[in-house]
């Protein structure tokens, strides 16, 4: 663990270069000192246990392609002691391949051997399995697939870590948590998405803890000091968890302007921001803008995070503030460092102060 400092994984999602002024976001724009561990997402995975890449045009230099895996793992040459591990699945991935692969001995030791060389071609120095989510039923092969990654990738000094749901409703159903951290070296909490437009009411994307309005046992531990104790007590190192955290926020329609606390009546998401484009989603630097635009902000003194609002829109998100006390948290429990959720979502250009504000934050918390 670094000589015991926390450290820093950030997900930069690749797809954004896709995104329109000024959300488009480059290899070239991440800043490489910033981070212990880069994960790039996405690659997926096919029923014969091969690693798929999603974007080839992209992701790829043959026939005229971009390169951006080449150019991602060259980050390394500016900052020699960073590591960079490919991330396969993620939600747009079907969670039935991952089932098929890990249900089988044969393609299970496959797609480790797959993986291996996946990053040995690439320049990768490690796996990160994303899958959304395990059935109750793939539980045990889940811990299989990871003890086969893990004898295959450590052999080669190779590095293996999952991303997982933190909420206990979810991942008391899908995860053997003893037996998934006995492989993995680390385990990237998604600790947010808790509250969203799903829901017919308001509510915070990432809590720090419990709130007054949170009235049933299901609120109740929709927060992230309930998950992170979940976790502990289901047998996870503190060490391995890596607490994520979100550049993005949820955003929703109000039923009444009028009524715009928490837990105040919602009728549908957000209208999409300008360079997200999704319903119910806002980036940190859409969030920036709406502030600056005249939007109240508001903040939840026990919960620990801020939520705005302007007419019949609402949004809640995360702040440099709201993130230094998500990584306070992490060091008073001991946990192995922090997660951002993702690189690319951050007011990277500094369009509204510094750049990487809140990544930045999370290298000052942790004292680095």
């Amino acid at each position: 663990m670094y000589g015991g400092r926390k450290l820093v994984f950030a997900y930069y999602g690749s797809w954004a270069t896709y995104a329109s002024e000024p959300g488009k976001f480059e290899v070239s724009d991440i800043d490489p000192n910033l981070c212990d561990y880069l994960l790039y997402a996405f690659f997926t995975i096919d029923t014969s246990g091969s690693v798929i890449v999603l974007d080839p045009w992209l992701d790829l230099q043959e026939a005229g392609g971009r390169g951006n895996i080449r150019r991602f793992n060259e980050l390394k040459r500016v900052n020699p002691s960073l590591k960079t591990l490919a991330s396969i699945g993620g939600a747009n991935v079907s969670p039935s391949l991952f089932s098929q692969v890990a249900a089988s001995s044969r393609l299970r030791a496959q797609f480790a051997t797959n993986a291996r060389r996946f990053c040995e071609v690439h320049g990768f120095d490690g796996v990160d399995i994303d899958w959304e989510y395990p059935s109750s039923g793939d539980r045990g092969n889940f811990v299989q697939l990871l003890a086969e990654l893990a004898s295959e990738l450590h052999r080669s000094g190779r590095i293996l870590t999952v991303a997982a749901c933190a909420s206990e409703f979810r991942a008391s159903q899908s995860y053997d948590i003893a037996g998934i951290a006995r492989y993995v070296d680390y385990i990237n909490l998604m600790a947010y998405d808790y509250n969203g437009s799903w829901d017919k009411y308001t509510g915070h994307n990432a809590p720090l803890y419990v709130g007054p309005s949170d009235m049933t046992d299901f609120q109740q531990k929709l927060n992230i000091d309930h998950s992170v104790k979940y976790w502990l007590g289901q047998g996870a190192p503190g060490y391995k968890l890596i607490l994520g955290v979100p550049a993005h926020g949820r955003t929703f329609r109000l039923s009444n302007a009028y009524s715009h606390g928490v837990r105040a009546a919602s009728c549908e998401p957000g209208y999409p921001a300008p360079c997200s484009k999704k319903p119910g989603h806002i980036t940190y630097f859409e969030a920036c803008k709406n502030l600056q635009n005249g939007w109240t902000r508001a903040w939840d003194p026990v919960q620990k995070v801020p939520y705005a609002y302007s007419g019949d829109q609402w949004m809640s998100y995360d702040d440099s503030e709201s993130i230094a006390d998500k990584c306070k948290y992490a060091v008073n429990h001991h946990l192995g460092g922090v997660m951002m959720w993702s690189i690319d979502m951050d007011d990277f250009r500094g369009q509204f102060g510094r750049t990487y504000p809140l990544l930045k934050t999370i290298n000052q918390c942790l004292g680095r």
